[in-house]
């Protein structure tokens, strides 16, 4: 965890008593994430750690800002959208693609979702290499 974010000790469950591992949230100042509503949800699971960025700080919260640009110029710039459904359509077709079907440098050419699931390890890469055959 990065040390600007904070740190939350583990929380225990309320009926067991065992150690819930504890999730971060890192999220920016937006009317959603300040919201009573929100902040409810947070204070119900010991087991979420809610941090929000520096105001006029994107970059604290990059990779997330980063995915937002991807998905404007690879989706919903390329032609006029004028229907909200074909904007949602758009939207998670990338979200697909860009989860379960793009390889990502980040976790070694492996799928997000593919790591997620434990299918992958996010440090070895499992993508089938070429096979060179010997010539005599």
């Amino acid at each position: 965890m990065r040390p600007d974010l904070g740190t939350k000790p583990r929380a225990p469950h309320p009926e067991t008593g065992e150690l819930l591992p504890v999730v971060t949230i890192v999220t920016d100042n937006g009317g959603p994430f300040r919201s009573f509503r929100f902040e409810s949800f947070i204070a119900a699971h010991p087991e979420l750690h809610h941090v929000r960025t520096r105001v006029k700080t994107p970059g604290q919260n990059g990779s997330r800002e980063r995915g937002f640009g991807t998905l404007k110029y690879e989706r919903l710039y390329l032609d006029e959208i004028d229907d909200a459904i074909v904007l949602a359509e758009r939207a998670e077709d990338y979200r697909i693609e860009y989860n379960e079907l793009r390889p990502h440098e980040a976790i070694s050419w492996n799928r997000p979702k593919e790591v997620h699931l434990g299918l992958a390890d996010p440090t070895t890469p499992t993508f089938k290499t070429k096979e060179i055959l010997p010539t005599t």
